[in-house]
């Protein structure tokens, strides 16, 4: 029997990409397995080679089957492995603790923090002093710079060879409610709570990148305020006794806004398949304004801009 061997490979590719997509959907293999198919996609080019320098052999037939099957279980452990991995970014194990960073600022600061997969959780205390308490399940720890007006955190480190093989982090970072020039977050793959209460921020830049980010500013004073969600979810609640200028930029993902009672709010919006909802109710239109606008104490001026997404103003039930 005549066997067409283009129809071959196409098959065995398909069986072995959707054998891993059932093992993944009913937990026959956890996320750091999956992620461990991912290692072999340099095996995967080394058996479409083989299969090219071996058609007019008589090994042919198994070399095909190789180079359809490796493939296919590595296009496989991608597609089940991306929507678990900002759950547990891959790595088996608790995180580990390392020694904790801290310092003062002697006047106002800047600061910019980059997280890697995993959790970040964001507070404030009185003073002038910062501190990182942070663990990671492959024992890495962040690059972190610091000077009397500036602090820089990154998960990136030298040492890193992949990302795949970074772990997953648990931060907690507390900042001080002395005047913050700038403060800058940037949150990929993971889950971020920030909370900043008191915090006297000039300049506010959010960053979400596959990540699910909360943030209560109700009780801060922020100047301004710039936001981008990238195939994420940014929730935030607005700073009640403060002016605010804003803008939002959503691709792909989610954005809730809170206002608290009394801030006056008027929120413009463009771009292409927007939906956009305040209270509940579509907004057709693309300037509102609450009803306390014009007599508010303080007034909050946002630009938001929906390239794919969602926005939601006030929405029933709260912010998360």
């Amino acid at each position: 029997m005549r066997v067409n061997r283009r129809f071959l490979y196409w098959g065995i590719l398909l069986v072995a990409i959707g054998g891993v997509l059932v093992a993944a959907d009913v937990r026959a293999v956890d996320t750091a397995t999956l992620t461990d198919a991912l290692r072999l996609w340099p095996l995967a080019v080394i058996a479409i080679g083989l299969s090219i320098a071996l058609r007019k052999t008589e090994f042919s037939l198994p070399a095909l089957v190789f180079a359809a099957a490796i493939p296919g279980v590595v296009v496989g452990g991608a597609l089940a492995v991306g929507p678990r991995f900002a759950g547990d970014c891959g790595a088996r194990g608790e995180p580990v603790s390392a020694a904790p960073a801290q310092g003062t600022f002697d006047g106002p600061a800047t600061v910019a923090v980059k997280s890697g997969c995993g959790s970040i959780n964001v507070k404030t205390a009185p003073g002038s002093t910062w501190r990182l308490d942070a663990s990671n399940t492959s024992g890495r720890t962040p690059k972190v710079a610091s000077a009397g007006r500036s602090l820089s955190i990154d998960a990136t480190s030298d040492a890193d060879s992949s990302f795949l093989d970074a772990g997953r982090d648990a931060w907690d970072l507390t900042i001080p409610t002395s005047d913050i020039d700038s403060l800058s977050l940037i949150v990929t793959a993971g889950q971020g709570q920030i909370d900043l209460a008191g915090a006297r921020v000039g300049g506010l830049a959010l960053t979400v990148n596959a990540a699910e980010v909360v943030v209560d500013a109700s009780a801060a004073s922020i100047a301004e305020l710039s936001a981008v969600t990238n195939v994420g979810s940014l929730s935030m609640r607005l700073p009640a006794n403060s002016d605010l200028v804003g803008s939002f930029r959503v691709g792909a993902g989610e954005l809730q806004l809170c206002a608290p009672p009394g801030l006056g709010v008027r929120v413009s919006t463009k771009g292409v398949a927007r939906h956009v909802t305040v209270a509940g109710l579509h907004e057709t239109g693309s300037n509102w304004e609450n009803p306390e606008f014009a007599s508010a104490a303080h007034r909050a001026y946002l630009n938001v801009s929906v390239s794919f997404g969602t926005v939601k103003i006030n929405p029933i039930g709260g912010c998360r």
